[in-house]
């Protein structure tokens, strides 16, 4: 959060803060360093915004490959990995790296985002 942004809120002005920024935030207190996975609508904002906190994101091209590369950076550094799929088949495909990684005991989040929000159109 920039200096200007918490000045104005210490002004008792309200700023709007997104729920992608909240996201980011709560990634980078919890000191993830690295994000994988696909950039398509939702998952776009949060990505953008894992970037300006510092978090490295590093496009894949599946799902399951983004899952397996969170589980081996979890593993590498001792801090959570990362795996950013949308909903249905991102889910899906990102299961055989959330077991691997689970049978492993190695660390790494998965942020599985909803493609259909309250309010927006399926």
């Amino acid at each position: 959060m920039s200096e200007t942004n918490r000045a104005a809120r210490s002004d008792g002005d309200e700023e709007q803060v997104s729920g992608a920024e909240v996201i980011a935030q709560a990634l980078k207190t919890q000191d993830v360093e690295y994000m994988f996975g696909i950039v398509g609508i939702p998952v776009t904002e949060i990505a953008v915004a894992a970037q300006r906190m510092g978090v490295r994101y590093v496009g894949m091209r599946n799902e399951q490959a983004a899952c397996y590369a969170a589980s081996a950076i979890g593993y590498l550094t001792g801090r959570p990995g990362v795996c950013l799929v949308v909903s249905g088949p991102g889910l899906i495909h990102a299961l055989g790296g959330m077991a691997n990684a689970n049978m492993n005991c190695w660390l790494k989040l998965v942020d599985y985002i909803a493609s259909s929000l309250p309010g927006q159109a399926a």
